[in-house]
């Protein structure tokens, strides 16, 4: 039997992920408020799909599979793609624009320094198999230097149909990793979730 998923739950968290909760406001904004039901149950939907998800991965599904039921309805209440894609480009970086200013401020700190060990720390842990990921360490690299080359994000936008709604997961990426500190580089050639053949991450601090 299938797991029911509250509908309350889905509220919640919506309201916790920056993404989710800034389409959210993109769809009070917009006038179609009355749709936000349909998103919620759509969302419960699909986290019931997900139920034996890992701790690890259902970190992720929590903003990844509003967006899809966001990104669903828009093209339901538009019925357009392109029209869908507008939208999220609007709205969907609200929020973590938000934060941005005050996670800089952060850095400025002097914590700068430590992001490159820090992301290579985190890799297993957030972005490891467990979560649905796979890389590979790139020979000679630079620290932060990794090659992602399987991406849930993507494989999940694929199964339902919306391939092209992984790029804004991808864009979330530019939009922090890449403003975090003027000494800080975020290198990224190519992404999974734009056609690439894989994610070059590269994170490292500037030469003087």
């Amino acid at each position: 039997m299938r797991k029911t998923i509250a509908i309350e739950t889905v509220k919640k968290s919506i309201r916790r992920k920056p993404m989710p909760k800034s389409l959210r406001k993109g769809f009070i904004a917009s006038g179609w408020e009355g749709h936000l039901t349909g998103v919620y149950l759509r969302a419960a939907e699909l986290f019931a799909e997900h139920a034996d998800a890992s701790p690890a991965l259902h970190t992720h599904l929590e903003q990844l599979l509003p967006c899809i039921a966001f990104y669903e309805t828009v093209k339901r209440i538009t019925g357009s793609q392109e029209e869908a894609i507008a939208f999220f480009d609007k709205w969907a970086f609200i929020e973590i624009e938000k934060l941005m200013p005050m996670v800089r401020g952060v850095m400025k700190l002097g914590l700068y320094r430590l992001m490159p060990t820090a992301c290579g720390w985190m890799l297993d842990r957030m972005f490891g198999e467990k979560a649905g990921f796979a890389y590979r360490a790139v020979p000679g690299g630079r620290k932060f230097s990794v090659d992602m080359i399987r991406c849930p994000y993507v494989e999940i936008c694929r199964k339902y149909g919306c391939p092209e709604m992984a790029q804004f997961a991808c864009r979330a990426d530019d939009i922090t990793y890449g403003n975090l500190h003027p000494r800080l580089n975020w290198a990224r050639t190519q992404t999974l979730g734009t056609g690439g053949e894989c994610c070059d991450f590269r994170l490292h601090l500037k030469e003087d």
